[in-house]
């Protein structure tokens, strides 16, 4: 790890689980920045201080964001998209690199874009999080080993070249990509298992049955319903069109799957399922 950081002054905005472990994660390492946080929950603001996990955590957004050289938006979709051009507008922060961590890169790099920052904005996506919500989930090892995407503009090379640097150093792997390939994969690799879980788990409950009555396969495969509603929300909105294709390959899948257990096919289950287990073992 470079005993250098990128970034001196780092503003964290959001200290749920993302925005949380990213504080942690920044003060647990040899050449820790300074790190401020602001959450408009104050019981975060208070958990992450009294974890270490910032240095500092103004009532004041703009207090926070005073001479950070990185603003890191660790918020819903749908509030960094707000937050953008409020923090391209304030003239003490010209040259500060934006960074985000939401699950969909097109629409914060089209508001970046029209807020004239989208030389200086890194758009990032961790593979890593939790069901769970809160700085109380958060944790400095959760992005230890994981993916962060990144994508931006082409002008925005030093300051994706300082993110990613960033990123290494708290033991994660970038890799570089565009909004729209980005956006497509993450349709079917985590909107589509978010949504297969909630649909099952509203299968389970309908028939009666409680979490605590699941074996270790069902608290696997259910563990995604108890995600936040409203992270999710802001995600869904304009579904891509990937996505919607995909949960009705799997509405007819499982509509056949019922029509072959109700007639005593079973042959055709099991060669459905040998063909998932290969896909799998690859």
């Amino acid at each position: 790890m470079s005993e250098v950081a990128p970034f001196q002054r780092i503003a964290v905005i959001g200290l749920g689980v993302m925005g949380g472990s990213f504080a942690r994660a920044l003060t647990g390492t040899a050449a820790a920045p300074e790190v401020r946080g602001w959450s408009n929950d104050a019981d975060e603001c208070r958990a992450a201080l009294y974890a270490g996990a910032v240095m500092a955590a103004p009532e004041s957004l703009k207090e926070a964001l005073r001479d950070a050289d990185l603003v890191v938006l660790a918020t819903p979709l749908q509030a960094a998209c707000r937050l953008i051009p409020d923090i391209a507008e304030d003239p003490l922060r010209r040259d500060a690199t934006i960074m985000d961590v939401s699950g969909l890169k097109t629409p914060v790099a089209l508001v970046a874009a029209e807020a004239g920052v989208g030389s200086r904005f890194v758009g990032t996506h961790p593979m890593a999080g939790s069901e769970a919500s809160g700085f109380a989930a958060s944790r400095p090892d959760l992005f230890d080993g994981a993916l962060v995407w990144i994508v931006a503009e082409p002008e925005a090379g030093a300051h994706t070249e300082k993110v990613e640097a960033l990123w290494r150093s708290l033991g994660a792997n970038p890799m570089r990509t565009s909004a729209a390939a980005h956006d497509r994969l993450m349709s079917l690799v985590s909107h589509l298992p978010q949504l297969t879980a909630n649909s099952l788990a509203a299968a389970l409950d309908n028939g009666g049955i409680s979490p605590e009555h699941l074996g270790p396969g069902g608290r696997d495969m259910t563990r995604l319903a108890a995600s936040n509603p409203e992270m999710w929300a802001g995600l869904l909105e304009g579904a891509h069109p990937d996505l919607v294709r995909a949960l009705r390959t799997m509405a007819g899948n499982l509509q056949s799957m019922a029509d072959n257990v109700e007639g005593g096919d079973v042959e055709a289950i099991v060669s459905l399922m040998e063909k998932t287990r290969i896909w799998r073992g690859a």
